[in-house]
Formats: structure tokens, sequence, C-alpha cells
């Protein structure tokens, strides 16, 4: 991610709106083209995700503390090490405990409501800060770097061409919503930063009070302050949020009072998902750093200290932030988990500190997840050295495909091809199938005489009064494209419909139906996929209509010669012809002169060598 590209398209739209300090942004585009589709699923099955970010590069060692390699933990870092007899147990083993100032958290996990997740990372791990965050907010590889977040990109799909018409009638509420902190990558979509997001609690509380952020003392400072609460309470979402959090107190009496900015920051989200908001996405964000090469520890009492602290605030602000959920009544629909941009060394160095290491432990929280712990304690080959980093057991991309598709109810093809760029095994966080996908639909896709058929059954048809079949040729960058609408075709409850397609030839299909409701709501079915065969098919042409006169050609193998281009007429009038020269490659992309018309077919021919192909095209 090119950070001055990122804030470059953030600045404009990132006027804070404050709540009693924690500051909400509001902006344009999530930093993940997985963020716009994973708002759209969690508003229709109202699952919520928490993101708790330590910034910095957590101690996963000195906070899940692996019992069972204690003496050579020990001998690893012996001035940092927490005493044996101090660490918290934890119910059903005896290989694990935690930092003992986590008596919350060890509060949760024994009532079953906190997962472990040991050695999270990736290949070829990155110590540099902003490169590290990038790849967890990207879930990219190492090795290649991506411009969108793993929300961002799920938001991109699930709010087409956000900003503009939003909010509306069906999306009231801001796709996520981030606290403190910067903007996140995470949330950053293909055009814009989607996320809501305020520098500070305080700032998202002047919101919902009228009152500016502030100011100093100067002439104008009764003006200044006129315009900061005109420009807060203008934002298209202040009004909502306000109404939200207004509507639920706070109900846990757990919270400390001062000094712990997460307990307040969560205090906030848990009164906005009380009230009635149905933001699906929270990011908030550690106030302290985890950056600890010094000093993490009391060196007269290693209980104490710098990590103690900020593990105590953890705790603290997420036990109390759960016991507020269950006595709101919606601890069922809430999970929340905690990352940093990696952990830390084995052993310690030489100033009481820890340098940058690799995997860490991740914990997940909520009564629908499966407490306990997935993996074992790091085991290590040989001799612990300066160099020795905890192993890898699972890739952080493994907690985001398990939580898209069984929290938030994605469809697999859904996170492995438009979020997540690959496949990765799920991983067992659920007591059971959470997911609750769109209410009332049964699609399927399958090729019949040469032609897409789409069929699907409706449970609940009286409440629609049509459906748009939707296809794209490309699930991570083109948007879904009505091709047709089916009028509802009785008043009972239950109906079969089918639709044959003749797309346009293309590499890949996908297809999907939007219902829409009487009210005017629209609810989308999950997302069927159809690839077509190679035998009949030499290239695939996207998007297909046609947007901004940017063609893109897919060839099923590389080329190495000349490729002819003609657009003509259906009669065969030529109106455009180009000549590209590929080298051993297999894609190319070319703009032509905005001189056609919109919604008409015209003929694209594609020749090289003894190969010859034509595509029906159209224009948007």
């Amino acid at each position: 991610m090119n950070r001055r590209n990122f804030f470059g398209k953030s600045a404009l739209l990132a006027a804070p709106l404050f709540l009693q300090g924690q500051p909400i942004y509001a902006n344009e585009g999530l930093t993940t083209p997985y963020l716009r589709q994973l708002a759209e699923k969690a508003v229709i099955n109202g699952n919520i995700l928490i993101i708790i970010q330590l910034n910095g590069g957590n101690d996963g060692l000195n906070m899940v503390i692996p019992k069972d390699i204690y003496a050579q933990l020990a001998a690893s870092r012996p001035t940092i090490k927490i005493p044996e007899a101090a660490i918290l147990s934890l119910n059903g083993t005896n290989a694990t405990g935690l930092h003992p100032a986590m008596g919350g958290l060890q509060s949760l996990y024994n009532s079953g409501d906190l997962k472990i997740v040991q050695g999270v990372g990736y290949p070829n791990p990155n110590f540099s800060h902003f490169r590290a965050q990038d790849i967890l907010f990207t879930a990219s590889n190492a090795n290649n770097t991506l411009n969108t977040g793993w929300i961002g990109r799920s938001l991109d799909i699930a709010y087409p061409g956000f900003p503009e018409g939003y909010p509306n009638a069906t999306f009231q509420d801001p796709p996520a919503i981030q606290i403190g902190g910067t903007l996140p990558v995470s949330l950053q979509g293909a055009a814009i930063n989607v996320g809501y997001s305020v520098p500070s609690n305080v700032a998202l509380q002047n919101v919902v009070n009228a009152q500016p952020a502030t100011n100093f003392t100067s002439d104008y400072s009764l003006e200044l302050d006129f315009l900061r609460i005109m420009k807060d309470q203008s934002n298209a979402y202040a009004g909502r949020i306000k109404a939200s959090y207004n509507a639920q107190p706070t109900l846990a009496t757990t919270y400390p009072a001062t000094g712990n900015t997460l307990a307040d920051q969560l205090k906030t989200v848990a009164r906005l998902i009380g009230g009635g908001l149905q933001t699906p996405i929270y990011i908030v964000n550690h106030p302290n750093s985890f950056d600890n090469h010094t000093n993490q520890v009391d060196p007269n009492n290693t209980t104490l200290g710098v990590h103690a602290d900020n593990l105590s605030k953890l705790s603290v602000a997420i036990s109390s932030f759960q016991e507020d959920l269950a006595l709101m009544g919606k601890k069922e629909k809430v999970i929340g988990m905690t990352f940093s941009e990696f952990g830390r060394r084995v052993i310690n160095n030489t100033s009481f500190g820890t340098d940058h290491g690799s995997s860490m432990p991740v914990l997940v929280f909520g009564s629908k997840v499966a407490g306990g712990i997935l993996g074992t304690s790091p085991q290590f080959a040989g001799p612990i050295t300066s160099t020795t980093q905890v192993p890898m057991q699972f890739d952080f991309r493994q907690l985001y495909s398990t939580i898209l598709e069984e929290w938030l109810g994605f469809s697999s093809v859904e996170a492995d091809t438009g979020i997540l760029n690959a496949n990765f095994d799920n991983i067992a966080l659920f007591k059971s199938p959470t997911a609750l996908p769109i209410s009332g639909f049964n699609i399927d896709a399958t090729w019949q005489a040469g032609k897409a058929k789409i069929a699907f059954e409706v449970f609940d048809n009286d409440a629609y009064q049509s459906y748009d079949i939707e296809r794209t040729f490309d699930l991570k960058s083109s948007a879904f494209q009505k091709i047709e609408n089916l009028p509802s075709n009785t008043d009972n409850s239950y109906a079969k419909y089918e639709y044959f397609d003749e797309p346009f030839r293309a590499k890949n299909l996908y297809y999907r139906v939007t219902a829409i409701a009487k009210s005017g709501k629209r609810i989308s079915s999950k997302v069927v996929y159809l690839e077509q065969g190679l035998a009949t098919q030499k290239v695939a042409v996207y998007p297909n209509p046609i947007i901004n006169q940017t063609i893109n050609l897919d060839f099923f193998e590389n080329i190495n010669e000349m490729v002819i281009i003609e657009i003509s007429t259906s009669t065969g009038i030529s109106l455009h012809s180009d000549r590209i020269l590929l080298k051993n490659e297999s894609k190319t992309t070319f703009i032509v002169q905005d001189m056609f018309e919109t919604n008409q077919v015209y003929l694209l021919n594609i020749k090289h060598g003894l190969n010859q192909s034509t595509e029906k095209i159209m224009f948007r």
C-alpha cells in the first residue's frame, strides 16, 4: 500500500466526529476491497465484528505463556520472564496460562467465551511496523503489495458506488466505524476509504452532545467552535450515531472510571450496538504502544511494568465490554479479535525488553466463539539463539476466511476470489455454524445446452416484487451488472425461478440474484460461479459492458506475436483498429475513443497468428 496515495485519497473525507473524546472518522471507502462485501453481508445477518488493534508488536510469549516449556522459555528470557507461580491458570489445560494482569480474560476463557489461536503469522514475515501492518490490513503476501484492505474489498462489493447514494433507506448507517489511531488500510476500498473514523472517543462524544473539539483560545474561538459543530453535525451519519448512542445507556459497572481509553472506546461501541446502529465492523485502538524494546517489565518485579499495564487495560476493557453486551442482550451478535502487526523475539534483549519477532497469539472472544486453545505451545527445533522466532502454526488469513464465511455469511467463492485472492482453510473458531445466510434464497448455476442456467428458490416470495439477475466477469474489480429483471410470479411464499443467460464469452462468470422487496429494500443472494470451457474460447474480454473506454483482454495462454484488434458495428462497419505486440504475455489493456453509443452491441474482432475470435461488447 502506498501510504502517500492512501492518505491523499482519504484526507478530504476524514472529518472527525467526536464522542466523549474518542475520534471517529467518516470516509468513503473501507481499506480493503474485502470490507464492502463484508458490510452488506453483516448488515443482512446482523452479526458484528470488533477488531482491537495492538499497535507496535505485542510480546505474545509473555501474554499467553507456554507453561509446558517454561524452563526453556525462562532460560531464554531471564530478565523479563513471568514467575511460574504468578501465571494465571486456565481451565482444562496445564500447558498454557495468562499473564497475571489478565484476570478479566482468564474469567472469559474459563467461561468458554475466549479462543486463543497460537502462532498466527505468514510466510517470510516482515519486521517493519508499516509494512507488517499493511500485510495484515490488506491480506497480501509478504512479497506483493495491495492498494486495498481486506475489509474494504468486502464493502466495495456490498456498497456499490459508495459514497454516492449513501446513506439511503436500506443502508442508513456507516459500513464501518474506527475509533482512535489513523485511518486503517484495512478499510481502504478500490476508490476510497469506507470507514467512519474519529481520532478519539471525545471526538465522537462531541457529535452526540453537539460540542466542538477543544479549541485554542483566540479572538475567533466562538466562530471556529460554531464551524466545527456545523461540520461535525452535517456529516451524513452523525444523526444516526447520535440517536443510537443516546438510546442505550451503559449497563456494566466494571469499566474503569479513568485511565483506560480502550475501555472508553469499547463502552462507546457497546452503546452504539445496544442502541440499534447496524454498522457491522468496528475497529478500536489500544492507546499504548506494544513496541517495548526497553523496560518492558519492572526489573524489580517482572509482573509489573509497561507490558503488564497494557495487558491489564486490554483485559479490563474486553471483559467489561462483554458484560455490557450481555446486560444489553446483544452478546450473541458480536465477536471480537485482537491483532498486532507482529510478535516479539523469543529471547529478551539487554534492556529489559524484546525486539521485533514473527508469529503471535490472537485472542478471539464472544459468546459464539468456541473457547479453548487452537494450536500448541511453540516448538523449537534446536537451541534458542538471538535469531530464533516463534514458528507459524496458522496463516492470519485463515482467521479472516473463517470469520468471513462462518460469522459474516460470505460464500467461499466471495471470500476466496473476491476478498482474500486465494483459498485458505477455515479453522475451528465457533461453537456451531453461526453465519446466517441471506434469508429466503437458494441459488445455483449450471451449464445447460451451452447456456448458463440460473435457478433459484425463494422461500418468502410474497415479500418481494421482483428479482434482478446480476452478473460480473471479475469478482474483485468489476461491479455486478443487472442483465434481467424477473417479476414475482405468484403471491405464494414459495416460488421457483429459472433464467438462461447467453453471456459474452468470458473466462469466469459470477452470478447473484438481488430481490427487491415491496418496501423497496434490496437483498442479495450468495454468489455462484461458473467457468467456461477452454476448448471454445481463446480470450476473455472485461469489463463487459465496457466502462471508461478501457478494454482488458485475458488470453488463455501466453502470446508472443502481434495481436490485431478491430471494433465494428453489427453490420460490419469498422470503427476502431489497434495493433498490440505481446511478448510472452497473456494480458493486455487498451483504450478507445469516446465515440461508441451506450447499450448498443458492437463486435470486437481479435486476431493473432492463425487464431481469430469475435466477442460481442457494449459500452456504458
